[in-house]
């Protein structure tokens, strides 16, 4: 099972919830006005985004350890991190994946610091996370069929940075995509441009689990996927 897939997606598309947002802000599941009124706008001004796209390639796992927490993909070894590692036991490929929400998100964000409305920059920052978030579930439910037909089955996604996985790997990660795939660069630093994209890996396999973000065992208090999860709890 191989090759290299990509969706343009509509706005329209993604689940974006107020509640998410909110959450990923700090500020509960209700959010107060005046900032009940600012996600509003913050989502109508997103919402003619024609640059949200993502996209996977699928490559064989050569190598794996749990102990040493390292997961190798044809000839490129990623250190994961136990954690991480041990979530992609007996994945036989590796989907390998990115998407972004363009560079429409940093442009507001900006022009609103800029006028010095920093808490409405805030505000359009925060959504474009959970925006890019929203578009890589399309994109992974995308993944998921395609792998159900040929009767594998997925882990969850994960990514560089999150559960002690170097953010380094990103070069390796992008090593395995096509030039300008998705419309997104790496720096030599491993960050991504635009900044609102995400990257990461999928376990594939006949006896892989999906087990869903153990949140209580990380120390990332600000993850988009601890918002997600406080959401779905409610």
């Amino acid at each position: 099972m191989k090759g290299t897939f990509t969706y343009k997606i509509d706005f329209s598309e993604i689940k974006l919830e107020k509640e998410e947002i909110s959450s990923f802000m700090g500020l509960g599941l209700v959010p107060e006005e005046p900032f009940n009124s600012m996600i509003d706008t913050a989502i109508e001004l997103l919402s003619n985004n024609k640059n949200i796209e993502g996209g996977f390639t699928i490559k064989p796992v050569t190598n794996f350890s749990a102990k040493k927490g390292i997961i190798s993909v044809e000839d490129k070894i990623f250190e994961t991190g136990r954690m991480i590692t041990s979530f992609l036991r007996n994945a036989e490929y590796a989907a390998l994946f990115t998407c972004t929400a363009g560079y429409e998100v940093e442009k507001l964000s900006k022009k609103f610091n800029a006028e010095g409305d920093i808490v409405m920059s805030y505000v359009v920052d925060s959504t474009g996370s959970m925006l890019v978030e929203g578009a890589m579930d399309l994109v992974y439910e995308k993944l998921k069929t395609m792998v159900s037909l040929n009767n594998l089955s997925v882990t969850n996604r994960y990514s560089p940075g999150y559960c002690d996985w170097l953010v380094k790997d990103q070069q390796n990660l992008f090593s395995f995509f096509p030039k300008g795939f998705c419309n997104v660069t790496l720096s030599e630093t491993s960050l991504m441009s635009p900044v609102k994209s995400v990257s990461g890996i999928v376990g594939i396999g006949k006896d892989v689990k999906y087990l869903g973000y153990i949140c209580d065992t990380c120390k990332n208090k600000t993850c988009v996927y601890r918002a997600k999860k406080m959401y779905v709890r409610h």
